[in-house]
């Protein structure tokens, strides 16, 4: 189920596995199922060619993660990222890094995918985007020291601006 789920994302199972396994010590395994809505505190244009279709933008958001799945480590945890896009016709790669925090303990997250635009039922574009995050090794304190691993994530525009973020990381700790 996981490897079609990849497959209907467009990522490689391997290069998943590889990364989250290669950063893996022994420790306990946790598969966590969450999802979130980011909230954007900044947005700046870096470039909108029209002529050409290329969008490139930079966004700040934050949002506070329900664990749907996995115990409750995670659910409740800060978020707080920023990310850059470049678009072409509503195409392109997307890459961030997050900071998250739950009663002053922290753990970072470098993260990157792809997003595309559909029409939605309004008739206007709506952003999708997927793609993969994983764990900075050593970044944890408190009760998310040791923690390393990664997964995925897939989410969409909403008609108010945010951003819905559903995802599954497989870690370690």
């Amino acid at each position: 189920m996981f490897a079609q789920k990849l497959k209907f994302l467009g990522i490689s199972s391997f290069i998943v596995t590889t990364g989250v396994m290669g950063t893996a010590a022994a420790g306990e395994k946790i598969e966590t199922h969450w999802t979130k809505v980011n909230k954007t505190d900044k947005f700046e244009v870096m470039l909108d060619e029209k002529s050409s279709g290329r969008f490139a933008f930079f966004v700040a958001f934050h949002a506070t993660f329900k664990q749907t799945r996995g115990g409750n480590l995670f659910d409740g945890v800060n978020n707080k990222g920023q990310g850059t896009a470049v678009l072409v016709n509503g195409n392109g790669p997307v890459s961030g890094f997050d900071i998250n925090e739950k009663d002053g303990d922290t753990y970072k997250v470098e993260w990157a995918g792809e997003c595309y635009s559909l029409t939605g039922p309004d008739g206007k574009p709506v952003g999708y985007c997927s793609g993969g995050d994983v764990v900075v090794a050593g970044s944890g304190t408190g009760r998310f020291a040791g923690l390393s691993g990664g997964g995925i994530w897939w989410g969409h525009g909403l008609p108010n601006g945010d951003f819905e973020v559903q995802g599954m990381d497989f870690m370690e700790k």
